[in-house]
């Protein structure tokens, strides 16, 4: 079992992409740290933001902005960052998510007393205090594409927050991408993220090819973490719904292809579009 001295925030690095975030960025940051501490080190990949949310961030030691020239997507840009990460661990956070460094440090706690796990996370709530969807699941399966399609069908979909919670810390197939403590390691050992996933299911394919690869992820339900969700895609909601479909498509071709017949490929890529096309005039409009 890996031990550690001192400060356990300092054997962590922060990576957060950030695209049009707002005040947010800024927000993620001092509640990560606290008022009073330089730790953990945090890396800001801008995804060229024109909002001016860089420039809200507090100019302090251990705080490094890289400006990209387009937007990265999510995967791309932690993996630039992942390159000049030195610490043992990582926590890859949205911009609009919210966890205090005592929460961060009792994950810490979690990979240190599992070295089997290459991942761990809390609970996440929404602003108004209600768990999101998401914040405890299972890795996705075409059955389950169809249950989360349809809600009426009876089969179990991938989202697990209708149950109550565990007590204690336990292995789980999938946690919260909004907020993830990676051990660098198993990072290193599967090469990333997938670049190839702009936005959308990059999390649950990092998920499966840790699981693929002999790795655990584990859940602490004692850690609380805050998510506002969706800050950067609402201004360009058709665009995000389409990538969501589009990295669908790649994630069950990646992962769920297995017994799969021409034909029935055939006719699964023909339903993610039409399901796309569907929603494509409503999107606008959604909140």
């Amino acid at each position: 079992m890996t031990t550690g001295t001192g400060n356990p925030l300092a054997r962590v690095t922060a990576v957060v992409v950030n695209y049009n975030s707002g005040l947010w960025l800024a927000r993620c940051v001092d509640n990560l740290r606290g008022r009073r501490s330089r730790l953990p080190d945090v890396i800001v990949i801008d995804n060229a933001s024109t909002d001016g949310s860089v420039e809200e961030l507090p100019d302090l030691e251990g705080i490094t902005v890289r400006r990209a020239r387009r937007n990265l997507g999510f995967g791309r840009g932690v993996n630039q960052a992942l390159r000049s990460v030195g610490t043992e661990y990582v926590l890859v956070i949205n911009p609009d998510c919210l966890i205090v460094p005592t929460a961060l440090a009792r994950l810490v706690e979690e990979l240190d007393t599992h070295p089997e796990a290459a991942m761990v996370s809390g609970r996440v709530f929404d602003m108004s205090g209600n768990e999101q969807r998401g914040s405890r699941r299972r890795l996705l399966t075409r059955a389950q594409v169809l249950a989360e399609v349809l809600p009426f069908s009876g089969r179990p979909g991938i989202d697990l927050t209708d149950q109550p919670p565990p007590r204690e810390p336990e292995e789980v197939e999938a946690v919260s991408g909004a907020c993830m403590l990676i051990r660098m390691r198993a990072l290193d050992e599967i090469g990333g993220f997938d670049p190839a996933f702009h936005m959308h299911f990059e999390d649950l394919d990092l998920m499966a090819r840790l699981r693929a690869a002999g790795w655990r992820i584990r859940l602490d339900p004692s850690v609380i973490v805050s998510h506002a969700g969706g800050v950067s895609s609402r201004r360009r909601a058709v665009g995000v719904m389409l990538a969501k479909h589009r990295s669908l498509w790649r994630y069950l071709n990646k992962h769920c292809a297995e017994g799969w017949s021409p034909v029935s490929r055939l006719l699964w890529r023909a339903a993610i579009i039409g399901h796309a096309l569907l929603r494509l005039p409503l999107e606008p409009f959604r909140r």
